[in-house]
This record gives structure tokens, sequence and C-alpha cells, in this order.
């Protein structure tokens, strides 16, 4: 599993690889939803419905992912080598998108904590987003789930 993983990270694989942007973006969802030490079942799914819009996964390649995923967040000594390559791979409204995907699911368990907060933060200026840009996905996230809650 260790191989595995280290190959996909590696930078010599980078071009003939493209399980490495999915890869990714799991990592960095999972560093958001543990950053307040829960992992709810609404994260989970959320970040299963997330990684299936954005990469169109079947179930069995979705849990090979989120498996992986893990063992990278485990792994790793940060988030450098994870938002290298969502910069490498996404633009700037892409990069957008991300972050709002981000803010949905540190919203997803009805709080945001602090500590999903600064996660999101440093996330956002690692991908290279400006904090005029991480504060006004996060305002039109929270008003997209006011207005459902109403």
């Amino acid at each position: 599993m260790l191989k595995k993983i280290l190959s996909l990270l590696s930078p010599a694989e980078a071009s003939s690889q493209p399980d490495r942007i999915p890869l990714a973006a799991a990592v960095l969802l999972l560093e958001v939803a543990h950053a307040d030490g829960e992992f709810s079942s609404e994260e989970e799914a959320l970040i299963h419905d997330l990684l299936q819009q954005r990469f169109s996964l079947d179930s069995e390649m979705r849990q090979e992912l989120m498996q992986l995923a893990d063992d990278a967040k485990r792994e790793s000594a940060g988030l450098h080598q994870f938002t290298t390559q969502i910069n490498r791979n996404f633009s700037q409204p892409e990069k957008e998108e991300i972050i709002e995907s981000f803010w949905h699911l540190a919203f997803a368990d009805g709080q945001l904590d602090a500590h999903e907060e600064a996660m999101l933060r440093q996330v956002g200026s690692l991908i290279g987003l400006s904090h005029r840009q991480l504060i006004d996905a996060k305002i039109k996230v929270r008003n997209e789930r006011q207005a459902l809650e109403k």
C-alpha cells in the first residue's frame, strides 16, 4: 500500500499518473474533515459525493481512493505535496470551486470549527487563492446552506 502511495506522489511519475489528482483532492478533503478532531458520517458521505462529482468514480474506485487517501494522509508530513497537484492541474476558477467544496465539507456537521477554518485558510493560501476569494467562497456556501435550511 505504501509503495502505491509513494509512486502516486513521486515527481518522476507525475505525467503518467492521472490518479495523483484525485488522490491529492481526497487527502485534502480528509484533512479538512478531520481538522476538528471528528469525522462524521455526513462528512464521509459528502466526500464520497464530491469525489464522484469531480472524478466520475464508481463505488469500488471511490472506496480504493479513500483508503489510499487515508493512508497517504497518515504518512504525509504536510499539505504541500497535495496542494502542488491541485496547483499544477486546476485553473483558478476550478480552485475556487474546490475551496467551495471544502467549505461545504467544513459546514457539513452543522457548525464551523476554528480548526476547520484554519485548515481552509492554509489550503486556500497553498493553492494560490487570495483571502478575499476564500472569504467569498465561505460566504457563498454559508448563504447556500442557510437558504436550504429555510
